[in-house]
């Protein structure tokens, strides 16, 4: 018997539970949308500059703001330099170890780990022609990510105010 305080309580956790659900869906649609802004980035740097893999990495990297991905980049010019022998693919995989992405999935992973094996060889063409590549396969997993954030996240705060609030009458 928690009265009118603990029903509210309870409204409110429940409205928080959901709000938490819905955060984690939007964190994989912001995620994809950094990664796209990233690529695209990247894109036409190799078109325009013609940067060595660290360099490259590292300039995406600073313009790209604050998220996991550019860190993960970071990361990746980093080990490169350190060992200038290794693949860059095998340089993405050793900083994705290290920063793993609670929002990424396995088809993002897939897209990434090929456009890292495409971007260590070939022509400035060839690396443009990769990223562009990615670019588009990104973008039908942002739009999926965006459908279910915006109907998935609204119906997740719902159910959560509703949970809370049957815990709330029931508590009363």
């Amino acid at each position: 018997m928690l009265g009118a305080a603990g029903a509210l309580l309870c409204m409110a956790l429940g409205t928080a539970l959901g709000a938490g659900l819905k955060e984690r869906r939007c964190a994989r649609l912001r995620l994809l949308e950094n990664e796209m802004e990233l690529l695209a980035r990247m894109r036409l740097l190799i078109l325009e500059e013609r940067l060595g893999l660290p360099a490259l990495l590292r300039t995406c990297a600073s313009d790209g703001g604050e998220g996991v991905f550019s860190r993960r980049l970071e990361k990746a010019a980093e080990i490169l330099e350190k060992h200038p022998l290794l693949v860059l693919r095998d340089a993405y995989r050793q900083a994705a170890s290290f920063l793993p992405l609670s929002a990424e999935k396995s088809e993002e992973k897939a897209v990434l780990d090929g456009l890292f094996a495409q971007l260590g060889t070939g022509t400035a063409s060839m690396r443009e022609q990769a990223a562009s590549s990615a670019i588009r396969r990104l973008r039908p997993l942002a739009e999926k990510a965006r459908e279910q954030a915006e109907k998935g996240g609204k119906l997740l705060m719902q159910l959560g105010l509703l949970f809370g609030l049957m815990l709330g009458i029931a508590l009363w």
